[in-house]
């Protein structure tokens, strides 16, 4: 567990693919929990409690050092616990923070896989699109 304040971030997927960072002021995810309006977001900071988030199939955004960053997430689970992140998610990509508009591209990216997840291209065990 770190102590400064700060969120460690862990992304994994089933094919073993995974993702980590540290120092993390920041997480915010689109959910995708009935008793929440569709697509609302929510933020993780330091010191958050206790959660297991249902996540959408959408850009996520997370701060160090107050850059922004964005990554494509494919929907999935994330547990709060302390201050680790975990995701769990059938896949997801990094989007380069030095190319134009990031977060366009995590959102065409994202709206390609949610299509295919109408088809059943893209599935979890105990997620459903």
């Amino acid at each position: 567990m770190m102590s400064n304040n700060k969120l460690s971030l862990e992304i994994i997927t089933p094919q073993g693919d995974v993702f980590k960072k540290n120092h993390v002021e920041e997480i915010v995810f689109h959910r995708k929990e009935k008793r929440y309006e569709p697509g609302s977001e929510i933020a993780i900071l330091p010191l958050h409690g206790p959660s297991l988030i249902k996540i959408a199939i959408a850009p996520v955004r997370y701060r160090i050092n107050e850059q922004t960053h964005y990554l494509a997430l494919a929907g999935g689970f994330a547990e709060v616990k302390g201050e680790h992140v975990l995701v769990i998610t059938p896949r997801f990509e990094l989007i380069d923070p030095d190319q134009p508009n990031p977060h366009d591209r995590a959102q065409k990216i994202t709206h390609a896989w949610y299509e295919e997840s109408k088809h059943g291209h893209l599935a979890m065990i105990g997620y459903s699109s």
